[in-house]
Formats: C-alpha cells, structure tokens, sequence
C-alpha cells in the first residue's frame, strides 16, 4: 500500500466564546461557537456543525474527482445529510466520547449527463474513497449512504 500523507494544520484562540480558528498556511479563519442557549453567543457555527459541512464538501469534491474518472460531466451535486452524535462524553455524563457517533444519513442526488449505473459507481467509489467518511466508519459508526440520478 502506498502513501501521500499531507499534513493540515490549524491554530485555535479561545478567549470563552467564541473560538477563533486560523488554518494555516492559508488566508481561512473560522469562528465557531454554541447557540446562547448552550452557553455561546451564537456568532458562527459549532464545531458539530461543521463537522457536517466537511463531510459533504468531501464528499462533494471526491465526487468531481471520481466523475473525472469515469468521463462523465455533473452539472450538480445534492447532498443531504444527517448525522446523529451521543453527546454524554460531551456533557460529563460518560466517562469519555468513544463511539458517540452513531449513524450517518447521506442522501445525494446526482444531475448530468450520468446513467443510473454510472450513478451506482460514482456513489460507490466516493463513500469508499472519503477520508471523514472512512473516519465515521472505523469509530463503529452506521454508514446510510444513498445515491441517486435527478
């Protein structure tokens, strides 16, 4: 097995709510929070959230490359997800947060000059080739993943 390991890096400044996340080595800065109602000031997403978001985008960009792959031209890409996450290692009411994510909805509908079993393939390659998906899988988490031709 061969490897191409790049490596991410991020700096985090927290000052209570919210946190300022500087990716580095690019121009990005994120800021993540909770809702007031969980404590935060509710200026950015939480880190839950997006969690949600860089799964899809992968799932997203894995697509392009795959499609690039197979020849055939996506117009578009829908992605719908759902991800349920146990939050008792998060709240102190378990002793730590192993295997609190539980199940991944992935919806994603496909439109373009793309057959049905062209669509099958493509779903197939992407949920074996994402990273954060593959990450999901291995912590024991129940993967549902649907593709589907507009």
């Amino acid at each position: 097995m061969s490897e191409h390991v790049e490596t991410f890096k991020a700096t985090a400044i927290g000052k209570g709510w919210p946190t300022t996340v500087a990716i580095s080595g690019t121009e990005f800065t994120l800021q993540l929070d909770e809702p007031v109602e969980d404590g935060g000031t509710n200026s950015g997403a939480n880190p839950m959230q997006y969690f949600a978001a860089s799964l899809v985008g992968c799932q997203n960009e894995q697509a392009q490359v795959v499609a690039d792959e197979l020849s055939v031209t996506l117009s578009k890409i829908e992605i719908d997800l759902a991800i349920d996450l146990d939050l008792a290692g998060f709240m102190g009411m378990a002793q730590n947060s192993d295997g609190s994510y539980k199940r991944v909805n992935l919806n994603a509908t496909v439109f373009g000059k793309i057959t049905n079993e062209q669509v099958q393939e493509l779903g197939k390659k992407v949920d074996a080739r994402c990273p954060i998906l593959a990450l999901l899988r291995s912590s024991g988490c129940k993967i549902e993943s649907a593709w589907s031709k507009a």
